[in-house]
């Protein structure tokens, strides 16, 4: 899967399965989103898009993120 066929976090409706492929932030955001668990190759589920914020469920843990974080985290949706 390239770059090209991902999109951004924030596009994603609820219920919805996807791997992080890229984020494309600074590095503190970086490394503040991995102690999170979130990095490449993670795999995450929408619970909640508001539009806003989003909550995603990454294995037991959920977690709040707002729309100018999510925008730059790029995924490829789990078929």
């Amino acid at each position: 899967m390239s770059l090209a066929e991902a999109q951004p976090l924030s596009w994603l409706a609820e219920m919805t399965a996807a791997h992080v492929q890229s984020v494309q932030t600074d590095n503190p955001t970086r490394i503040r989103l991995l102690g999170m668990g979130i990095g490449k190759g993670t795999r995450i589920e929408v619970l909640r898009n508001r539009r806003g914020d989003i909550v995603l469920g990454t294995g037991n843990n959920r977690i709040s993120l707002g729309r100018s974080i999510s925008d730059k985290i790029m995924v490829h949706v789990q078929e």
